[in-house]
């Protein structure tokens, strides 16, 4: 009758061990990323969103630089470029400098004056800036960069924060990248996404799947300024971090190990 016992003792112990072994892991599969992409040597084409080029906003930061044959001309309003707003602007050691857009859509230039650039491309506001500056300078050529190009990582990033992007095309894989990707208890198909309507002052919010491959043929893949991505826990982290859980995981482990011990020695 004691051997029959402390067999079904044992057996039970250790068939509880598994199955919270097996629960607390989870499938190496579930933390990959495009999961539909076929696993495959050949090369896969995939047909990607399209790209809208972005406009500039008020209380965006550009950096702009005037270059012109006339020495010194210039130094005031590149000078100045490194200078205002500076403090305002630094997101985890990324400091922006440069001037800002004011509230009506102005940049205001040494020299130059005020230039109306909200709703201007890069490209359209660099334009508008050297034909002012061509009335005072020869041959000038503008440089202008969005210092201010920002996307916020909460949750469960392997590096969560905000970051001052460089480039106006940035992608979710860029994101994923720069982020250190999610964590192994980061829900790779339940990626909120939280967007600002500065025209409509409203908040759009979409749920992304980063297990299929669709996602990147979405109008989310290109990500916008002030873009926040939140990743959200799987239902493994509550158990894997409960406190009380792991005390008890413990103690039964200990008692099992006590137990089993003790009926090994009655039987001998």
């Amino acid at each position: 009758m004691l051997k029959l016992y402390s067999k079904n003792i044992l057996v039970g112990h250790l068939f509880a061990l598994v199955v919270i072994g097996l629960c607390s892991c989870g499938s190496t599969k579930q933390l990959k990323y495009f999961q539909d992409i076929p696993d495959s040597t050949k090369l896969a084409s995939i047909k990607l969103a399209n790209f809208t080029i972005p406009v500039i906003r008020p209380d965006q930061v550009l950096s702009i630089n005037v270059y012109t044959i006339d020495l010194g001309s210039t130094q005031t309003i590149n000078t100045v470029n490194t200078t205002v707003v500076a403090s305002q602007t630094a997101v985890l050691g990324f400091e922006s400098s440069g001037y800002l857009v004011d509230k009506d859509g102005y940049v205001e230039l040494p020299e130059l004056g005020k230039i109306k650039v909200e709703g201007l491309t890069i490209e359209q506001a660099q334009v508008a800036v050297k034909e002012r500056a061509t009335k005072y300078f020869n041959d000038p050529i503008v440089i202008i960069k969005n210092k201010s190009f920002k996307v916020t990582f909460v949750g469960e990033f392997a590096k969560p924060g905000a970051y001052i992007i460089p480039s106006e095309k940035f992608t979710l894989v860029d994101a994923i990248g720069l982020s250190g990707g999610l964590t192994d208890f980061g829900q790779r198909d339940d990626v909120l996404l939280l967007r600002q309507n500065d025209s409509t002052k409203t908040l759009s919010t979409i749920r992304l799947n980063l297990k299929t491959s669709a996602v990147l043929k979405s109008p989310y893949y290109y990500l916008q300024n002030n873009d926040v991505l939140i990743a959200n826990p799987s239902k493994s982290k509550g158990i894997t971090t409960d406190q009380t859980f792991n005390r008890y995981l413990t103690l039964y482990t200990l008692a099992g190990s006590l137990l089993t011990t003790i009926l090994v020695l009655i039987k001998r």
